[in-house]
């Protein structure tokens, strides 16, 4: 005697649809916040590059011209240091429509302030003295 079991696939397909649906829509979330998250690290680079190098060709004060750039005031970003160093750092959250989840993104970055002439003129004058000792 045999038997014909009729709508088995389709009671399979739905039991794995919503495993399928997970996988994708987690993989689409996983794809959008580690893409923010480099667009937001690019942008927190950018600043800090265009501070020291203000610093450097004008003689201004670095800090001050990272602040004032359009990107740090439109976005969440902090922008501190001093004269040898910016710090530019950023604390973010992206929102999971899930049980209130939510996935933090946060990092900095430092951009060293350095002259290349004065530090020229420094070892310079390093060998003058080394040479004048032999």
């Amino acid at each position: 005697m045999e038997r014909k079991i009729k709508g088995s696939y389709t009671v399979e397909m739905a039991m794995i649809s919503g495993v399928w649906l997970l996988i994708l829509f987690a993989s689409l979330l996983l794809l959008l916040g580690s893409y923010q998250r480099v667009w937001d690290t690019a942008g927190a680079c950018e600043i800090a590059v265009y501070g020291s190098t203000m610093a450097v060709t004008r003689g201004t004060d670095g800090v001050e011209k990272a602040g004032q750039t359009s990107r740090a005031k439109e976005d969440t970003y902090v922008v501190s240091g001093n004269k040898q160093e910016i710090q530019v750092s950023f604390d973010k959250n992206l929102k999971i429509p899930f049980q209130n989840l939510s996935w933090r993104r946060k990092t900095s970055v430092k951009s060293k302030i350095i002259r290349p002439v004065l530090f020229i003129e420094k070892v310079q004058k390093a060998r003058k003295i080394a040479s004048g000792f032999q």
